[in-house]
């Protein structure tokens, strides 16, 4: 949920869906302390319509330092 709560910071945007029978992958953009953030989530269902595997990946690399440090101090917290 941490994650959620710092790349949904009001500039979050789902830009492209990518959909089959059991996988989906969603593009988002969003924006964080001025650096511009892409990426995607990779979703794979299984036979009984549960998610079996879930995949954030995010570009730049300056990027993931950055949301891996903010979750980090969200976790701190909690």
């Amino acid at each position: 949920m941490s994650a959620l709560t710092v790349l949904d910071n009001g500039k979050f945007n789902c830009c492209r869906e990518v959909l089959s029978d059991r996988h989906a992958m969603l593009e988002f953009t969003t924006e964080i302390d001025g650096i511009v953030i892409n990426g995607v989530d990779i979703i794979s269902i299984n036979e009984q319509g549960e998610i079996c595997d879930f995949k954030v990946m995010i570009r730049p690399l300056k990027a993931v330092n950055l949301v891996h440090k903010k979750v980090g101090e969200m976790l701190a917290v909690s």
